[in-house]
């Protein structure tokens, strides 16, 4: 089992304050607000943490992806990028 797969797997587990907790936690870790991708209606919306949340409501225009730099990444496993565009991690490993 990969370390997404445990991460997940132990969410599954956690109380609803533990999960708040722990998104709360992944979102002032999260660096989407730096990415040339980001856009002023995602800013508009508070859109973040798009790996965990899903796909922009936002018109986007991809222009490059730094999900692979950071920290949540590396803190949950997660393997994809572009997650403003392609969904979650779980939506884009099939799950």
């Amino acid at each position: 089992m990969d370390k997404f797969m445990e991460m997940a797997k132990k969410m599954e587990q956690m109380s609803p304050e533990e999960k708040k907790q722990m998104m709360q936690k992944n979102r002032s870790m999260c660096i989407c607000g730096r990415c040339p991708t980001y856009n002023s209606c995602m800013k508009g919306k508070n859109e973040l943490l798009f790996c965990s949340t899903g796909k922009s409501a936002c018109a986007v225009d991809m222009k490059a992806c730094i999900c692979p730099t950071c920290p949540v990444t590396n803190m949950m496993g997660l393997s994809h990028a572009y997650y403003c565009i392609k969904g979650t991690e779980k939506e884009q490993r099939g799950m």
